[in-house]
């Protein structure tokens, strides 16, 4: 016993020496500075300078992924501020599941941002509801009544943006892989294209040739930089892979950019 008491006390007596260790090697490890530049997903950016212009990135699921992630970092190597939220499943159809009115207003609060760019639409093909159109729920089947339901909620949702924010960008749905699909989100880019109308600082782009072949069909799949064949959605043909986010960021980034943002 005597001889297992020793033992005991010398393993307590070598804790304190143990850990001091660890934690100089940590101190090591982290205590080095770092060169200028912002670090993200492994890659390095320029800081940017405190008046480089600010630019906000608001969606749905694709600007939650890939895509939202390509922009993200093709103006963080111009040295441009970047915040970024996308919300999977979100819309402007039913405020009851997510409110972009009370988010938009609130990040723009926070971030303070010259540019907005927001892609919404391809989730809100279906009924919209309240509380925007208080006592009542208008059925995407019921078309007319629909058509006109939507143009005012999202001119409403452009002005509310334009009123806070320089300069507006806003983008349709995607193409997608279904038939039925495509049908849906085209009547909700005819309706976001005729509601944006007259508003000055608004601007309104097409993300269908964006994601889209040459020949108008719905991007499946094609070749990378270096000539491999990727796939450039996921199986719900709706949705970008890495791939497919990084070639359609590309179309939106050189779109943008000729647009001078």
């Amino acid at each position: 016993m005597p001889r297992l008491a020793a033992l005991f006390m010398l393993i307590l007596l070598a804790l304190p020496a143990t850990a001091e260790a660890h934690r100089s090697r940590l101190l090591a490890k982290t205590s080095k500075p770092l060169p200028d530049g912002l670090v993200y997903a492994g890659e390095r950016f320029p800081t940017p300078a405190p008046g480089a212009p600010r630019i906000l990135f608001i969606g749905d699921s694709n600007f939650f992924g890939p895509l939202g992630l390509a922009l993200q970092r093709d103006y963080m190597r111009l040295g441009y501020h970047v915040m970024l939220r996308g919300k999977p499943a979100s819309g402007l159809a039913n405020p009851e599941f997510f409110d972009w009115f009370a988010e938009a207003g609130r990040l723009i609060d926070e971030f303070r941002p010259d540019i907005v760019v927001c892609l919404l639409g391809g989730n809100d093909t279906q009924r919209l509801s309240w509380p925007y159109l208080p006592g009542k729920r208008i059925r995407f089947a019921d078309e007319v009544a629909w058509r006109r339901g939507y143009e005012g909620r999202y001119r409403a949702f452009a002005r509310f943006l334009s009123e806070r924010v320089a300069k507006v960008y806003l983008l349709s749905p995607t193409n997608r892989g279904w038939d039925r699909a495509r049908v849906a989100v085209t009547r909700v880019r005819e309706v976001q294209q005729v509601a944006v109308r007259g508003l000055g600082n608004v601007t309104w782009i097409d993300m269908f040739p964006h994601s889209s072949n040459a020949d108008g069909t719905w991007l499946r799949e094609g070749m990378d930089d270096h000539g491999k064949r990727v796939v450039f959605r996921r199986p719900d043909r709706v949705h970008l892979t890495p791939e497919g986010g990084r070639l359609v960021g590309q179309r939106v980034f050189a779109n943008l950019r000729r647009l001078g943002v």
